[in-house]
């Protein structure tokens, strides 16, 4: 007797022990699973950007989420028993989350590469815009040009003549002064 309860223990610990880890075919797959993840949290993105007046999720949330439910051959219901069957295995949930979070991280620097190539690229072209400007600027300058700037060098060297003698003027008044040189 002892040996036969051994044994319908053992087998029965066995039995417990072995566990599938294949996910049952009324659930999504992890594969999908993380494919419809990513197009849903991208959703939830656009979504929560746009201006949120009363209703806009409803309205413009629900097209987008029956879009992608579509695409992935299942609804709502499925999604949601799915969520709760690998919720409660979490290192299953654990794994599609680190897949889900590399494509999104993915995604996001294809576009950041994208965003800064057009930078680059706007970038450019001012400053061939802003080069073309600095040549037409650098010109050489005509006769009428040379003659007028001349005029004003003169001026400003009568000027400064001027503020060189009323300083040497005013250092003169003061008692104790130093000269000037």
């Amino acid at each position: 007797m002892y040996k036969y309860l051994t044994l319908f223990f053992s087998v029965t610990l066995f039995c417990c022990g072995c566990k599938s880890n294949s996910v049952p075919n009324k659930f999504i797959q992890p594969n999908a699973m993380t494919g419809l993840l990513v197009q849903i949290h991208l959703i939830d993105g656009s979504l929560y950007n746009n201006v949120q007046v009363q209703d806009t999720l409803y309205k413009y949330g629900m097209g987008k989420y029956l879009a992608a439910f579509k695409r992935f051959n299942t609804d709502s219901a499925q999604f949601r028993k799915s969520l709760v069957y690998y919720s409660n295995d979490p290192d299953k949930l654990s794994a599609i989350y680190d897949k889900v979070d590399l494509r999104i991280k993915a995604m996001s620097d294809s576009v950041n590469q994208v965003q800064a190539k057009e930078r680059t690229a706007t970038h450019k072209a001012d400053s061939l815009r802003l080069d073309s400007i600095k040549k037409a600027n650098m010109k050489p300058k005509t006769a009428a040009q040379k003659a007028d700037s001349v005029k004003q060098l003169k001026v400003k060297q009568a000027i400064n003549l001027k503020r060189d003698s009323v300083k040497k003027l005013n250092h003169r008044l003061k008692p104790n002064a130093v000269p000037i040189k």
